[in-house]
């Protein structure tokens, strides 16, 4: 094709306007790896399935190209809580048993403010782990922390919303006395 000129034929290809490279969503993972870590622990309950999510979601997405730049930290928080529920989905699905016929007893709008998300990351992962079952665990990080629906976490559990809901009322019961207790001492 000899219409093309030298200098177009010799130019890298660059990411479109507006996505992450495949360095920066690198970057991202390696920015907030401990926040990562950390959410994908309250999923897990496991340091070493933790870890491995967090390997996993970072290696899924270095030939991943299509990651809008303002998107990508939540689109690394995203991909890390995907890799930790594969991780222990057989947990959580057990313990969803638990929950079948409770109702929820909060609001839709009922997620962890910023501020109360810094107090839970000030709490040791391994008494949330001792507290909370899988279900709870990882109700309270898609709705309590990322703020997803009650219908996405459901489909992203593959539990009833119903179920789902009762498991995030768990854990904000307990997140609450928690609180309480703590704010008495």
């Amino acid at each position: 094709m000899e219409w093309f000129h030298s200098t177009e034929l010799e130019r890298p290809e660059r990411p479109k306007k507006g996505l992450a490279s495949s360095h920066e969503i690198q970057s991202a993972f390696t920015e907030q790896r401990d926040y990562l870590y950390w959410i994908a622990l309250l999923i897990t309950g496991d340091s070493a399935l933790a870890e491995l999510a967090v390997v996993n979601a970072s290696a899924l997405s270095a030939n991943y190209s299509s990651v809008f730049r303002d998107w990508l930290i939540g689109w690394a928080k995203y991909a890390t809580v995907r890799a930790a529920v594969r991780e222990v989905r057989d947990l959580i699905i057990a313990s969803a048993g638990r929950y079948a016929d409770s109702s929820s007893e909060h609001s839709d709008d009922d997620v962890l403010s910023d501020d109360q998300i810094l107090l839970l990351r000030q709490v040791d992962p391994r008494d949330i782990i001792a507290a909370l079952d899988p279900l709870a665990r990882s109700a309270l990080v898609l709705r309590g922390i990322q703020h997803a629906s009650i219908a996405d976490c459901a489909l992203l559990l593959d539990v009833p919303r119903r179920t789902m809901a009762g498991a995030y009322s768990q854990a904000l019961r307990w997140n609450s006395e928690r609180t309480n207790a703590w704010g008495a001492e």
